[in-house]
């Protein structure tokens, strides 16, 4: 290993082990009487502040925010290895073989031509990890933003076979007709319902997936107009 391979892990582990002082006789007493089940919003918090930090361009919010989304991580596992339910070692060597499993292109003998065939071998793998009980809401939180919830599941429902999800001029023609009739409804004075205002948006969201666009994406663009 190179000295700057060292430094690198040095630093990582120093992370860890200021949590180790935080946590210790004579530590922080907030962080002395937090448990997984407390800090698990921060995770929320610190994961969509990260977000925003790339979305908007500036690395060095970028580098901080993900300091602090790694500090929590490192947080949350160390609370779970003191009450010897895991250890950060077996954290690491899950995600290591998962990431090896799910990658059958690149550590095995298996071709791909194109990003649609790693998803769907991708889709296929977690399918058997979970012996093919798996809904396509699966691993995907509820606590997501809605735009970007939809995204997520488009993209897991249009490949089955019969979905239509993946027909352009079909999902085109089908938002111009929801879409028209919300606008007539609300013209005459119809009643407008949330069902319609929600199959119009999902139309959006999956016209966007189509083109290549993330619609939370699109969505975030647009606001800034809000505030020039």
């Amino acid at each position: 290993m190179t000295n700057d391979q060292n430094e690198r892990w040095d630093k990582v582990r120093s992370v860890w082990e200021i949590i180790g002082r935080l946590r210790g006789e004579g530590g922080c007493p907030w962080d002395r009487k937090q448990t997984p089940e407390s800090l698990q919003t921060y995770l929320i918090e610190e994961a969509h502040e990260a977000a925003v930090a790339v979305r908007s361009g500036r690395i060095g919010e970028v580098s901080e925010e993900l300091g602090d989304l790694l500090f929590m991580v490192f947080f949350v596992t160390r609370l779970y290895e003191e009450r010897g339910d895991f250890k950060l070692e077996e954290v690491c060597e899950q995600v290591h073989e998962k990431m090896v499993r799910r990658h059958p292109h690149v550590f095995g003998d298996v071709t791909v031509h194109s990003t649609r065939e790693v998803l769907d071998n991708w889709e296929k793998i977690k399918a058997g990890e979970k012996n093919g009980h798996v809904k396509p809401s699966d691993s995907i939180p509820e606590s997501l933003p809605a735009l970007m919830r939809a995204y997520r599941l488009l993209a897991r429902v249009a490949p089955k076979n019969g979905s239509g999800w993946n027909d352009r001029s079909a999902r085109a023609e089908e938002y111009v007709e929801k879409s028209g009739k919300l606008g007539r409804d609300m013209l005459d004075g119809g009643q407008v319902t949330p069902g319609a205002f929600g199959e119009v948006l999902l139309e959006i969201a999956n016209l966007a997936r189509l083109h290549g666009y993330r619609p939370e994406d699109c969505l975030h663009d647009a606001l800034r107009s809000l505030d020039e």
